[in-house]
């Protein structure tokens, strides 16, 4: 294993899907110490306004925090980052965020540590705080610009209410009902949708005729590749990390009970990397995840794909805000504590995605 100059930034992905979709926001990577127990990817994210960041990218041999505590400490023991980041998909909170939308983690900790007693589990939280700076940097985040984002059509808003209905979920209270349906655009979007066959409005409320629960049923289940663009937002806030994969749909409450109510993402991992950067004195850890399902009985792998996309092109608009290695390569190659300036953002596509045919 050859000595290797520190790096700017360790990607770490869970599994192979996220690894990939880290892996395509940088066109050339050098393999590096294939042999070792935790091989990676060497390459060079060039920023907008010029500057490049050293970047590895690696992944452990399975998902959960022991494996990605076990890989992330060595690659961190061996190049030194000046930031550990991961990339990925998560269960999305169904009041705070809609499948599709990217949680950056304001805060983690690992909800399943406590004490367990005859009147239930009582948690004892150790949470880590994302720098302010980040924290700032991922609020100001237009998502717009990235190549994931396309907003939605009137044929995809048509779609997206048809399969609020079929969930028996309320569309004016969903966190992504402006993007479907902008001020201005109800109810008359709806009273098209109407006139097609597709839903009727005997009272308060809309609901599906029955033309339209087999035309949304087929449409879901001819969906089986997910969506390649959405209007999704970027979701600042706090990610739980435990141990199992949650899909009862009774996480949230539990969670809220715990003491965290704003909790927007559940993963497996979040805490782990946080906690790997804290304790091997890495400057920033950044953790930015894309919500595949809400952890309820309903869940399935249609917008995982997507998410895990999204998740990464949010990472490396993130990362175009840390200061790096100059671009002059006679510049020394010290690791640096990595400091958010502004910066531009990945460059916009306006590509849109139509499979809503009345």
């Amino acid at each position: 294993m050859a000595d290797m100059d520190p790096i700017d930034v360790l990607i770490v992905a869970a599994i192979s899907l996220e690894h990939e979709a880290a892996r395509a926001g940088i066109d050339d990577w050098t393999p590096c110490d294939q042999d070792d127990p935790h091989p990676f990817l060497r390459g060079e994210y060039r920023c907008a306004d010029g500057r490049r960041l050293s970047v590895a990218l690696a992944r452990p041999v399975r998902m959960s925090g022991r494996p990605t505590s076990v890989a992330a400490t060595a690659l961190v023991d061996r190049l030194r980052p000046g930031c550990l980041a991961m990339p990925g998909v998560c269960a999305g909170n169904p009041g705070e965020v809609a499948l599709g939308d990217v949680v950056v983690a304001e805060m983690t900790y690992e909800y399943d540590e406590g004490k367990q007693t005859r009147k239930g589990f009582v948690g004892d939280h150790r949470p880590y705080q994302l720098d302010q700076q980040l924290i700032r940097a991922a609020q100001e985040l237009d998502p717009s610009t990235l190549p994931s984002y396309g907003p939605a059509t009137e044929d995809e808003a048509a779609l997206w209410l048809l399969e609020r209905l079929l969930l028996d979920q309320n569309p004016v209270k969903h966190p992504a009902f402006e993007r479907y349906f902008p001020p201005g655009t109800w109810p008359g979007r709806p009273a098209a949708i109407e006139a097609r066959g597709h839903i009727i409005r005997p009272g308060v409320e809309w609901t599906l005729t029955e033309e339209g629960r087999i035309f949304i049923e087929r449409a879901r289940y001819d969906d089986v590749y997910g969506p390649a663009k959405l209007p999704f937002a970027v979701k600042v806030a706090p990610v739980a990390s435990g141990s199992y994969v949650a899909k009862d749909g009774e996480a949230w409450a539990r969670l809220a009970a715990m003491g965290i109510r704003s909790v927007a993402g559940l993963d497996m991992e979040a805490a782990t990397i946080a906690t790997v950067a804290e304790t091997q004195g890495v400057p920033h850890w950044l953790v930015v995840k894309g919500v595949m399902d809400h952890a309820d009985p309903a869940k399935d792998d249609r917008y995982k794909r997507f998410a895990a996309r999204a998740s990464a092109e949010v990472l490396y608009a993130l990362l175009d805000r840390l200061t790096g290695r100059s671009p002059n390569p006679a510049a020394t190659r010290q690791n640096v504590r990595l400091e958010n300036v502004l910066g531009a953002q990945i460059g916009d596509h306006n590509v849109q995605h139509n499979i809503y045919n009345g």
